[in-house]
């Protein structure tokens, strides 16, 4: 029939229209790591709820950073632990000078949960440049350093690669852990080609960095209002003022470490966190996940009328083989090939995913997230 025809050549331009975009974005030059004239001054934020089980991890990979200790400090910002989290932390704290508890008692201005921790939190900061991470992270000896080489004249923010699970454990998590571990290196790539192409999307913040007095010049997480996603918002907010630069490395001395979450529903509240936090997304965003929505929905309406036509399997192996030299670039990067085995899984969990919020976008609202509601 005509109408199935016409399916196949719509899947062909699909698939070469996925294809050259994000060829486009993938082509981009990456920043380049500079060293500075003069360290700057760093502080290191992490907000804290409940976190006993990985917060002494987090800590001690920042006791073992290249970094001056004089030019650095850790704050760590608990918002009402009911665990033991702070009485973990209290013996790292105290044998390190530079590391500093704030404590939490009430929501602000307005804000809640992450965003109003580190509104808080950026109360006592006076240093240069901030660096972000979460409790749930362990970062490299080079992390500290290796933001402050990103950082030239021209840049306000930078944020670096996030992999999920432990690189000495060699993967040996879930293996639902592995398939979301591709399914974040996939999303940051192409999140750091958006950046390279002056088109900013989103920055992950578990692992990012900007200048104070850029914070301050926006108004503070005060200003800006809540959100969901404060790492997007702030990250919004310096790019429709066009404060200067911002970028997105996958450099592996700026890569940090996360858990993957354990069952199918706390994926779902993730996600939908992402997902309404970033509707303010440039209409590029729009557009770009639009494509890749339509393409990947096309394989799925492809085998389901069985139109197997030469057309429509061209178009097919374009958009499957993208996802795949995607990810593969950064398998490579940081010696994860192993990890290859699990890409048609990936595959068809992220066609099923990006399908269900597909439709599904227009009437999310709530988000629960750390045991609370927003």
């Amino acid at each position: 029939m005509e109408e199935l025809k016409i399916l196949a050549e719509l899947m062909l331009a699909l698939g070469l229209g996925y294809f050259f975009c994000t060829l486009y974005l993938l082509s981009q030059p990456a920043p380049q790591a500079t060293q500075p004239k003069v360290l700057p001054r760093i502080a290191v934020l992490i907000a804290m709820r409940n976190e006993e089980k990985y917060i002494a991890e987090c800590l001690h990979s920042l006791e073992t950073q290249d970094y001056p200790l004089h030019l650095f400090r850790v704050y760590v910002i608990d918002d009402r632990s009911t665990d033991q989290s702070a009485h973990v932390i209290r013996p790292i704290i105290e044998r390190n000078e530079h590391f500093f508890l704030i404590s939490i008692s009430e929501d602000k201005h307005g804000l809640s949960g992450k965003m109003n921790a580190l509104a808080q939190g950026l109360d006592h900061v006076d240093e240069e440049l901030v660096l972000v991470t979460d409790a749930d992270c362990v970062v490299p000896p080079t992390w500290v350093r290796r933001f402050s080489e990103y950082f030239d004249a021209d840049t306000v923010m930078v944020g670096g690669l996030t992999l999920l699970d432990r690189s000495s454990q060699v993967y040996q998590g879930h293996f639902f852990g592995r398939v979301q571990t591709l399914d974040w290196i996939y999303l940051q790539a192409i999140a750091a080609g958006t950046c390279n192409a002056g088109l900013p999307l989103s920055i992950l913040g578990n692992n990012f960095a900007f200048r104070l007095h850029t914070y301050q010049h926006v108004g503070t997480f005060r200003q800006l209002g809540f959100s969901v996603t404060e790492d997007f918002a702030l990250m919004r907010a310096f790019d429709k003022k066009g404060l200067g630069r911002i970028k997105y490395v996958l450099d592996p001395e700026l890569t940090i470490f996360s858990h993957p979450v354990a069952s199918l529903a706390d994926f779902y509240r993730q996600r939908k966190r992402w997902v309404i936090g970033g509707r303010d997304v440039r209409l590029w965003g729009y557009f770009l996940v639009g494509l890749s929505f339509f393409a990947h929905l096309s394989i799925v309406l492809t085998a389901i009328l069985m139109q197997w036509k030469i057309a429509a399997a061209l178009g097919i192996g374009l958009v499957i083989g993208t996802d795949y030299y995607i990810i593969n670039r950064i398998l490579r990067q940081h010696k994860l090939t192993a990890l290859k085995k699990y890409f048609p899984v990936f595959e068809l969990f992220y066609i099923s995913y990006l399908i269900v919020f597909g439709f599904s976008f227009p009437f999310l609202r709530r988000v629960q997230w750390k045991d609370r509601t927003y």
